[in-house]
């Protein structure tokens, strides 16, 4: 069994051979240990590969120390390098900016020259393609609290604002769907550490239909999606069921495994993890292991679950070794 059939047959609950792995890497990781790593997660078997897009609106700088302007209008500021800066000013910061706004939906023109052949050459491992963030873009072009404002008071402008980024990916969603890749990636961060950031009414008002339409799309082209959000997001899982959603990334051990595991183990496929805040950072290997026990008693089920884990620089060498070995 290779990883592609491995990873399809976890999704559906078909007795894969083994867990799959998959793991997320941040450049500070990178920076932090360098060749070192790199040749561990050569020697080790991955599951996944992330498809090549020369992504026109992706820029390096994100990772590096300084300020910039992204394609977007927005201006990011970094303080250290190898991990995400942050958005200072927002081009509709103010609403009057919206009537003479435009996306860079221009820019979408290709793009993808190395991608087939990426996926050729990988073509025994499960492809990721894309990855759709909108209430993270709808944050950085219009500034968090303006934006939970707008939700609370479902202006006019917020769904003008919401639209004009799902617009932008439809046609970058439209692009990836050409290609040979088994799923397509969204990203957004619904949850603090205790809450859902928003109320579930004006989640499912606002923002469940585009992501269903954006889903039934991806469904059509014979795709799954991946779905990654932090944070306590426990009154959403059902949502992403209902939706189609076919593995979730959550930071589960907020919500407590066992709470999650009796809801809804078995109705959709876990995308790790063990946790990146406590049990990577500051655990010691064996406790990495426990805990890959207790989420494999929880929510494995002929299936159901994926052995991924994020590296941050803070992770001690030997606790990488152990997650990478302990599925």
């Amino acid at each position: 069994m290779n990883s592609k059939e491995r990873v399809i047959r976890t999704i559906q609950f078909n007795n894969p051979d083994k867990i799959p792995v998959d793991l997320w890497v941040l450049p500070a990781a990178f920076l932090q240990y360098g060749d070192k790593l790199q040749r561990l997660i050569d020697e080790k078997d991955i599951d996944f590969a992330r498809a090549i897009y020369n992504d026109p609106t992706y820029d390096e700088r994100i990772y590096k120390i300084g300020t910039y302007k992204d394609v977007w209008g927005s201006v990011w500021k970094n303080a250290q390098n190898g991990i995400v800066g942050e958005v200072k000013e927002y081009p509709l910061s103010d609403y009057n900016n919206l009537k003479n706004y435009k996306s860079p939906i221009g820019l979408l023109k290709g793009g993808f020259e190395e991608t087939d052949y990426f996926i050729k050459s990988h073509s025994d491992k499960f492809i990721l393609g894309g990855w759709i963030s909108i209430f993270e873009r709808m944050q950085f072009l219009r500034g968090t609290e303006n934006l939970y404002i707008d939700i609370a008071e479902e202006s006019d402008e917020l769904y003008l604002l919401r639209d004009i980024v799902v617009d932008y990916y439809r046609e970058y969603l439209s692009q990836w769907l050409e290609h040979d890749v088994d799923a397509i990636c969204f990203g957004d961060d619904w949850g603090s550490q205790r809450a859902l950031l928003i109320s579930p009414n004006s989640w499912r008002k606002i923002f469940r239909p585009v992501y269903k339409e954006l889903f039934d799309i991806i469904k059509a082209k014979g795709k799954y999606i991946f779905f990654h959000s932090d944070g306590y997001i426990m009154e959403l899982y059902q949502e992403f069921i209902d939706m189609g959603v076919d593995c979730i990334n959550s930071q589960l051990w907020c919500m407590g495994v066992e709470t999650v595991a009796e809801k809804f183990a078995g109705k959709i496929c876990f995308w790790g993890e063990i946790s990146r805040q406590e049990t990577l950072p500051k655990g010691t290997p064996e406790e990495i292991i426990e805990k890959a026990k207790i989420m494999k008693e929880c929510l494995y089920s002929n299936g159901g679950l994926i052995g991924e884990s994020e590296i941050g620089k803070d992770v001690p060498f030997e606790n990488i070794k152990t997650v990478l070995n302990c599925w």
